[in-house]
């Protein structure tokens, strides 16, 4: 019974649809949002080390490359964890409304099974 109905209001829609065009086009969706900063987009300050000094080098120059260079890599680290936590919020909202997306798809194709059986 009410996948009938369905049907004949999906007739009586697109059978209006030639007379009241306006009907027959369903809304246009808002135009997304570029997202908030997509034009900069950050980059880290940290500075490489120079070449390595090479075996001859004193042991002081030794360790003064390898103070640098550690120093390097935690910069790139705390990058890298610092854009991680800015972007868990949208990562976050981006997986909530995937969950509610199938969802909603789940909810609907449940519906038209019942509608089927009826």
């Amino acid at each position: 019974m009410i996948l009938r109905t369905a049907i004949a209001c999906a007739t009586l829609a697109f059978g209006l649809g030639s007379a009241f065009p306006a009907l027959a086009q369903p809304a246009a969706a808002p135009a997304a949002a570029p997202p908030a900063g997509a034009a900069a987009i950050p980059k880290h300050s940290c500075v490489h080390p120079e070449a390595f000094p090479g075996k001859l080098a004193s042991e002081m120059r030794l360790k003064l490359w390898q103070k640098d260079f550690v120093a390097y890599v935690d910069c790139l680290k705390k990058f890298y964890d610092d854009q991680q936590a800015l972007a868990k919020p949208h990562v976050d909202a981006a997986n909530a409304a995937v969950v509610e997306y199938n969802n909603g798809v789940k909810e609907y194709n449940e519906t038209m099974q019942k509608a089927k059986e009826d």
